[in-house]
């Protein structure tokens, strides 16, 4: 294979992965006095979930629009051995945890998907939404 090509497939392949969206995992639990002064968002999610599917886009133009002021994590519902693949099928842009933050807030069982936790600046849970949202719902819930 000349140098050339390599270089070609090379690029195509990076320029494939840059325009991809793709979510880190968080592995550990998540403390929220590191946010203080910001809001958080909360989504939790799953792939079974058409609702969710469908929503995946708006959080995901929510989360560009806000990165710098607003702080933006998913929960995932399916199997935790496969997060990975769940966030990339999904298309999820936001950075996924691995470990459930319900507990942090006294919540009992999520009831259904999609929910949203809505924290704000000063650390106290404000909102719990159920059902799909749009970037324009997150973004009334912040106000």
């Amino acid at each position: 294979m000349s140098r050339a090509f390599q270089s070609l497939i090379l690029a195509g392949v990076l320029a494939l992965f840059s325009t991809a969206a793709f979510s880190s995992i968080v592995e550990k639990p998540i403390n929220f006095s590191d946010y203080k002064g910001k809001w958080v968002v909360i989504s939790y999610w799953a792939t079974w979930c058409s609702i969710c599917m469908g929503e995946i886009p708006e959080l995901n133009a929510f989360y560009k629009a806000h990165t710098n002021d607003v702080v933006m994590f998913g929960f995932n519902y399916d199997d935790d051995g496969n997060l990975s693949k769940h966030i990339q099928q999904s298309g999820v842009a936001f950075p996924t945890l691995r470990h459930d933050p319900k507990g942090h807030f006294k919540l009992g069982r999520i009831r259904g998907l999609p929910t949203m936790l809505i924290i704000g600046p000063d650390g106290g849970l404000k909102h719990v939404l159920t059902g799909s949202q749009s970037r324009q719902d997150i973004e009334n819930a912040l106000r």
